[in-house]
């Protein structure tokens, strides 16, 4: 597999996995649409510089959109990420559960 369909592959896995539409993801990286659909269609390739804003956008780091065929690899890093979310979200929520309280300033 060459390694333009691997980045293919994994652009659209990680944006779908992130909820995003190809319209959604373009305009957090201030890109047109159809050139989003012409990376995941094989037509064009990105910049460096759009790699990493995509990876910015996407929070994840650009390496992960060479990775072939290691889904555990990939699977490992998502789900370090979703604990960490979760666990964020779960600190935010016991903090404001503690002012409420008047237990926290």
């Amino acid at each position: 597999m060459s390694l333009r369909t691997v980045f293919i592959e994994n652009l659209k896995f990680y944006r779908k996995n992130a909820g995003l539409s190809q319209q959604q993801l373009s305009e957090k990286c201030e890109i047109a649409t159809n050139y989003l659909s012409e990376i995941e269609r094989g037509q064009k390739f990105p910049s460096i510089e759009l790699i990493e804003r995509i990876s910015t956008v996407l929070n994840l780091p650009a390496y992960l959109f060479f990775l072939n065929g290691q889904t555990a690899a990939k699977t490992e890093y998502l789900e370090k990420k979703r604990n960490n979310d979760f666990c964020k979200k779960l600190e935010s929520t016991i903090s404001e559960i503690l002012k409420d309280y008047g237990l926290k300033d």
